[in-house]
C-alpha cells in the first residue's frame, strides 16, 4: 500500500475558512449494524482520465499476468459504467475496454487489482465524462448543481438500488475523484477548493443511504508536465487545501513532488506523438492502484 500523504499548508492559495467559504464537512454516516455483512461499493468520477484514453495493448509485454487477466475479466470485482461514449447498465467483470472507448482502459483495472486482493467481490461505479469542468458541468463555487452532476448521481443512485433489489446490503466507501484540467483555465482554478467543498457535501448528502462509518474522498492532482493547462500547480493546491479541510480526504500528487509522491508520464507510447492530456498504461496502472489504496483505509 502507498504510504500515506502527508499534507502540507499552502500559505500562498492557503484556504482562510472565513473568507473563502471553506469548511471541515460535519456530515454524520450512519454505523455500521452488528453482524450486517455489507456488499461495498466504490466510486470513480471525474474528465478523461477517470474515463480512461490509455491504450492497454501496451501492457501485452510489460505486465502479460495482468494483461491476460484484464483481457478476460477480473470476476471478483464487478463494474458498471455511465462514460457518456459508452454505458454498461448491469455489473459485469471488470476488463479492458472499460474506458473513453474499447482500446482504451481507466484507473479502475489498478483499483480491481487492489481490490481484489482483499475482497471476494466488491463493485465499482463509473461515471465520467471526457472534458468535463467542475464548476461548469457538475456544482459551482455557489453550490449551483448542473446537468452531469445531476445525471451521475440518478446512474449512481440507481446502479446502487440494483444491487439492493438482488437482496445485497451495498455500502459506498468512497469516491476517486479525477479532474481538474478543465478548470485550470481562464482562472477558474481560484475558485476551485469552493466548488469541490459543494460537490462533496452534495455527494455526501444525496448518497447517504448508502454511507457508513465513514466516506474516503481521494483526490489526485493533474499533471504539471502539459503545456496546455496554464496554472496546473494552482490548481493543485487548491485541490490540496480542500482536503487539509476534511477528514477521510486524501489527496495523491502525480508529479514526483516529494518522496509521498507518485510520477506519471503523458501518453507518447503510439508513436504519435506525446498526448498532453493523458497517461500512458504503465502510468494509469500506477494511479488505479495508488486510489484504490486509499479507498480502502
Amino acid at each position: 500500500m502507498e504510504k500515506r500523504i502527508k499534507k502540507n499548508i499552502f500559505l500562498v492559495f492557503g484556504c482562510v475558512l472565513a473568507m473563502s467559504g471553506c469548511k471541515k464537512n460535519t456530515f454524520v454516516p450512519q454505523q455500521l449494524e452488528p453482524g450486517v455483512e455489507y456488499d461495498d461499493v466504490y466510486l470513480l468520477m471525474g474528465q478523461s482520465n477517470a474515463s480512461g484514453v490509455s491504450p492497454y495493448s501496451f501492457l501485452e509485454s510489460s505486465e502479460p499476468a495482468l494483461f491476460q487477466k484484464y483481457s478476460v475479466g477480473n470476476d471478483k470485482v464487478k463494474i458498471t459504467f455511465d462514460e457518456v461514449s459508452q454505458i454498461e447498465n448491469n455489473f459485469v467483470d471488470t476488463k479492458f475496454g472499460q474506458g473513453h472507448s474499447a482500446e482504451f482502459f481507466g484507473p479502475e483495472i489498478g483499483m480491481a487489482e487492489v481490490f481484489s486482493n482483499v475482497y471476494d467481490t466488491c463493485y465499482i461505479v463509473k461515471a465520467s465524462l471526457s472534458g468535463s469542468c467542475l464548476q461548469t458541468q457538475y456544482v459551482d463555487k455557489n453550490g449551483n448543481k448542473y446537468e452531469y452532476y445531476n445525471r451521475f448521481i440518478s446512474f449512481i443512485k440507481n446502479q446502487v438500488q440494483s444491487l439492493e433489489n438482488l437482496g445485497k446490503k451495498p455500502r459506498i466507501r468512497g469516491v476517486f475523484w479525477m479532474q481538474g484540467e478543465s478548470d485550470s483555465v481562464n482562472d477558474m482554478w481560484f475558485s476551485y477548493e469552493q466548488a469541490e467543498q459543494h460537490f462533496y457535501d452534495y455527494l455526501l448528502q444525496d448518497l447517504s443511504k448508502w454511507i457508513y462509518d465513514h466516506f474516503n474522498f481521494v483526490d489526485a492532482y493533474i499533471s504539471t508536465k502539459s503545456p496546455h493547462w496554464p496554472n496546473p500547480r494552482e490548481l493543485n493546491a487548491q485541490k490540496q487545501n480542500f482536503c487539509n479541510s476534511n477528514d477521510h480526504c486524501y489527496c495523491i500528487k502525480t508529479n514526483g513532488e516529494d518522496a509521498s509522491a507518485i510520477s506519471l508520464d503523458l501518453k507518447s507510447e503510439t508513436g504519435e506523438g506525446e498526448d498532453y492530456a493523458h497517461y500512458d498504461s504503465r502510468s494509469m496502472l500506477l494511479l488505479g492502484k495508488t486510489a484504490g489504496n486509499y479507498l480502502m483505509k
